[in-house]
């Protein structure tokens, strides 16, 4: 069977989107990982820009790239008018974020983001039947991650711990509820049972969020478990293969308890996860294609990136945020770039 066709033509909305967000969130990335590294901040301030940052990733680069891969034998993704709606919305939030923070802008930004979701939910409703489907998922990990924003909102100030919590628990759903089932989709991983998927996801950001018990932490190993069987059946060469066996082997590390749940832990986690496994396979279109050692290097500065992050906690002694900062730019300039020469060769 062939592979998918990493450009195809009634995508193209989806793919100048999402590239043009991952620039900007790379290079908001960057900027924030110098601040750590002791670069006084441009301009803006480190709060806002970190929300920017955030959003932009899930709203302008992650969402917009799962509906491009849902073209291609997943559920109807949004139309010409309904993607501009939400491209402008993913640019009113974005400014927002970065000026203001939680500020009326972002907050009415953000619910047209969340009505496009939700619009997205119910076109791929008909898919929860599906018994063995990468796609059954969606429509109740975006309904499910829409619950949690309310209760942010309420405990934002009241309790911020939790409500942070909540922010994590939202974010686990939509990557492994969405984003992550869309970039094994397109390379052809033979899916799960969806109960099982559904089960291990919901664990997952229970676990990573305000619960984490003994069967959620349980249920995050079943996730790691199926993420292994899916990276080794992945139609895909070893490197990125290997990828994906990362991500699956670190939730079972995290559900056993192996290693320390801490921020640094899951920021470190998150950026990997998407970084890695998931832009490597759901990024194909934002790159032209070139020698296979470039990819080699950048999984590479990716994998030293997300070890640097948690590297205070493992080995103190090395300068770390300095080796972040570094492999940040680095990470940044490898997306602008290929992004540039993409546009330039019209690919």
């Amino acid at each position: 069977m062939p592979l998918i066709d990493p450009h195809p033509p009634q995508g193209e909305r989806f793919v100048w989107l999402a590239g043009g967000s991952l620039v900007l969130a790379v290079v908001i990335g960057a900027i924030l990982r110098a601040v750590f590294a002791g670069v006084p901040l441009p301009f803006g301030s480190f709060p806002e820009l970190r929300h920017a940052h955030s959003h932009l990733g899930y709203y302008g680069v992650l969402f917009p790239l799962a509906w491009w891969a849902w073209i291609q034998g997943g559920p109807r993704p949004p139309g010409r008018i309904l993607t501009a709606i939400y491209g402008l919305a993913v640019l009113a939030a974005t400014i927002g974020f970065a000026r203001e923070g939680y500020g009326f802008t972002a907050i009415v930004a953000s619910t047209v983001v969340l009505l496009v979701w939700l619009t997205s939910a119910w076109r791929a409703l008909p898919r929860l039947r599906e018994l063995r489907s990468w796609y059954a998922v969606a429509a109740p990990a975006i309904v499910g991650s829409a619950i949690t924003i309310p209760l942010v909102a309420i405990n934002f100030q009241r309790d911020p711990a939790f409500s942070s919590e909540l922010v994590q628990l939202f974010l686990t759903l939509l990557l492994f509820g969405v984003i992550v089932p869309a970039a094994l989709a397109v390379r052809q991983a033979p899916p799960p049972l969806a109960p099982l998927w559904a089960l291990g996801t919901v664990c997952a950001a229970l676990a990573l969020g305000p619960w984490p018990t003994m069967p959620t932490l349980a249920g995050s190993v079943l996730l790691g478990l199926l993420l292994l069987q899916a990276g080794y059946r992945l139609r895909a060469p070893w490197d990125q293969r290997a990828l994906w066996l990362g991500l699956g082997a670190g939730l079972i590390v995290f559900g056993l308890g192996l290693v320390v749940e801490s921020h640094a832990v899951g920021v470190a986690g998150l950026h990997y996860a998407v970084l890695g496994p998931v832009l490597v396979s759901l990024g194909r279109p934002l790159s032209p294609r070139g020698p296979r050692w470039i990819c080699l290097l950048y999984e590479a500065l990716v994998v030293v990136f997300c070890a640097a992050i948690i590297g205070p906690q493992l080995l103190p002694g090395p300068p770390w945020p300095q080796i972040a900062a570094a492999c940040g730019g680095l990470v940044a300039l490898s997306w602008i770039a290929a992004f540039a020469v993409r546009g330039w060769r019209g690919e």
